[in-house]
C-alpha cells in the first residue's frame, strides 16, 4: 500500500496525459463502433450468424458499456480540468469551455444529417424532421422536451450536458467536504431519486468518475499496471452478468460505473507502448468517431449496396479514418480553442472586476472611517 494525492495518483492530469484513461476512451469508443457495426451487420443480412437474439444482446451491451465507459471518464476528466482552471470566474469559464467542446461538431453532424437525409440508425429510412425536433438536438435538449433523436446515438449528449450544469458545484462542494464517503452519499441520492426523477436517469454514472477524481486524493492501494487492461473487461462482464441476474435494470450500471471508478485511481499509469500511442489517437478523435460513425455505416453499407463487398469495407474504413481526423482539425481544434481563450478572457476580466470592486469597497471603507 502507498499514499497518494491527486497530484501523484494523476501525475499528468489530463486525459492526453494519462495513458489509463487513453486507453479506457479507446475500448469505450472502439465498443460503440464495433457493437452498432455488427449489430446492423447482422441487421442487413451481411453477416450470417446463429442465434441471433444472443448477437443482439450482447452487441447492444457492447455498445452501452462504451457509453457508461465515456460518462466515467469523461466526469474524471472534467473534475481534473476543474483542478487545473483558476478559481477566479471558474463556473463560467467551465461552461463556455464546454459549450465550445461538445456542441459545434454536434451541430455539424446534425447539419449533414439533414442535407444528406440520413436515417436514425444505418437499417432505417429517413424521415423528415419537425423544427421544433431540429432545434431540440441542435440544443442537445430533446430529452427534457421527449423528442426524438436526429441520430439514436446522440441521446447521450443531452445527458452529459446536463451533468456539465452540475459538474463545477459538486467539484465546489468537494472542494469544502473532501471525501470519498461524501461522493458515496451524493451517489446514493441520485440512485435513490433516478425512478422518480427521470431526468436524473445517469447522473448515477457519472459519479463514477467524481469517485475515481476523490480517490486519488486519499491513500488508495496501487496495482500493477497490467491489472487495467484486465480489469475494464473483467469489469464490463461483471456488469453484462450483474444486469441478467439480481439488478435486471438500470441500477447494474449505476454499479459498474462506481466500481470502475473504485479500480481507476489504483492502478499504475501504463508504461509508453504502440498500444497506448494507438489509444491515444483513437482516444483524441474518439468524439468524431461517435458522432459520425452511425452516417458514415449508413453510407458505405446502405448507399453503396451496388458496389462489390470489399469497395464498400474499404469506404467504411476510409471514412471512419477521413471523417473525424478532418472534424477534428477544421471543427473542433479550432473551436476548442476559440472557447479556452473565450474562457480565459472572462476569468481575466472578472478578476479584474473583483480587484476594483474591492479597491473601491476598501476606499470607501476607510473614508467611513475617518
Amino acid at each position: 500500500m502507498a499514499g497518494g494525492t491527486a497530484g501523484t495518483v494523476y501525475k499528468h492530469s489530463s486525459s492526453s496525459e494519462f495513458r489509463n484513461l487513453d486507453l479506457l476512451r479507446a475500448i469505450a469508443v472502439l465498443s460503440v463502433f464495433l457493437g452498432h457495426l455488427l449489430l446492423f451487420l447482422i441487421k442487413l443480412d451481411l453477416l450470417s450468424v446463429s442465434r441471433p437474439e444472443v448477437w443482439d444482446i450482447s452487441l447492444n451491451y457492447l455498445g452501452h458499456v462504451g457509453v457508461l465507459f465515456f460518462f466515467v471518464h469523461t466526469a474524471l476528466v472534467l473534475m481534473l480540468s476543474l483542478d487545473r482552471t483558476k478559481p477566479v470566474g471558474l463556473v463560467l469559464n467551465f461552461y463556455l469551455r464546454r459549450i465550445f467542446r461538445i456542441y459545434p461538431l454536434c451541430i455539424a453532424c446534425i447539419i449533414g444529417v439533414l442535407l444528406l437525409k440520413i436515417p436514425q440508425t444505418p437499417d432505417r429510412t429517413y424521415v423528415p424532421w419537425y423544427g421544433s425536433e431540429i432545434l431540440a438536438n441542435v440544443l442537445l435538449v430533446q430529452n427534457i422536451f421527449r423528442k426524438p433523436d436526429i441520430l439514436t446515438t446522440l441521446w447521450t449528449l443531452p445527458r452529459e450536458v446536463q451533468m456539465y450544469v452540475a459538474l463545477p458545484f459538486l467539484y465546489l462542494l468537494l472542494k469544502r467536504i473532501s471525501s470519498s464517503v461524501a461522493v458515496l452519499l451524493i451517489w446514493l441520492v441520485f440512485f435513490a431519486a433516478v425512478p422518480s426523477t427521470p431526468l436524473l436517469s445517469c447522473f448515477p454514472c457519472f459519479m463514477g468518475g467524481l469517485f475515481a477524481y476523490q480517490l486519488g486524493k486519499e491513500r488508495v492501494f496501487r496495482l500493477p499496471s497490467g491489472v487495467w487492461p484486465a480489469a475494464i473487461f473483467g469489469l464490463a462482464a461483471f456488469g453484462l452478468a450483474l444486469s441478467v441476474t439480481i439488478l435486471p435494470d438500470y441500477r447494474a450500471d449505476f454499479v459498474l460505473c462506481m466500481l470502475i471508478g473504485l479500480v481507476i485511481p489504483n492502478v499504475v499509469d501504463l508504461d509508453q507502448s504502440w498500444i497506448t500511442k494507438a489509444s491515444r489517437s483513437v482516444a483524441k478523435y474518439s468524439y468524431g468517431i461517435y458522432l459520425f460513425h452511425f452516417p458514415v455505416i449508413w453510407f458505405a453499407f446502405i448507399q453503396l449496396k451496388p458496389f462489390p463487398v470489399a469497395v464498400r469495407w474499404a469506404t467504411l474504413v476510409l471514412l471512419m479514418v477521413l471523417v473525424p481526423v478532418g472534424a477534428y482539425r477544421w471543427i473542433e481544434s479550432p473551436l476548442i480553442e476559440r472557447g479556452r481563450r473565450l474562457a480565459d478572457l472572462w476569468s481575466a476580466t472578472f478578476a479584474r472586476f473583483r480587484t476594483e470592486h474591492g479597491r473601491v469597497l476598501q476606499a470607501r471603507g476607510s473614508q467611513l472611517a475617518e
